[in-house]
């Protein structure tokens, strides 16, 4: 009786192990997307608050060697395409009003928006 008690919670616990990291394993590419965008979106806004400005071609040599990765698997991610890629980025920050943007002829120039508190 006593050898049945450790045999069935083993295999609970092997079940759960077995679950959770199923789970993890799921959710991966999702983690790695997201630790790429933090990562981009925290350099740009980092070397905007430095300089005054920017333009495009600028913020994809800056983001072109990112990688994205979460400490509990090998896998990685990196912006393998920079003019889509910041074009996403700079979208983002735009919409959440972190960012202004302007056009100087055909140039698109990117300056962060001042606090006003």
């Amino acid at each position: 009786m006593k050898y049945l008690l450790y045999v069935i919670l083993v295999a609970l616990i092997t079940m759960l192990l077995i679950y959770v990291g199923y789970i993890k394993e799921s959710t991966l590419p999702d983690e790695l997307v997201n630790d790429l965008y933090r990562k981009s979106k925290k350099k740009i806004t980092d070397y905007l608050s430095k300089n005054k400005s920017a333009s495009i071609p600028e913020l994809q040599d800056l983001i072109k060697n990112i990688k994205g990765r979460v400490f509990w698997s090998s896998k990685q991610v990196k912006v393998n395409d920079p003019e889509k890629f910041v074009n996403f980025i700079v979208d983002d920050l735009y919409k959440n009003g972190l960012i202004s943007i302007k056009y100087e002829g055909n140039r698109k120039i990117v300056t962060l928006k001042k606090d006003t508190n």
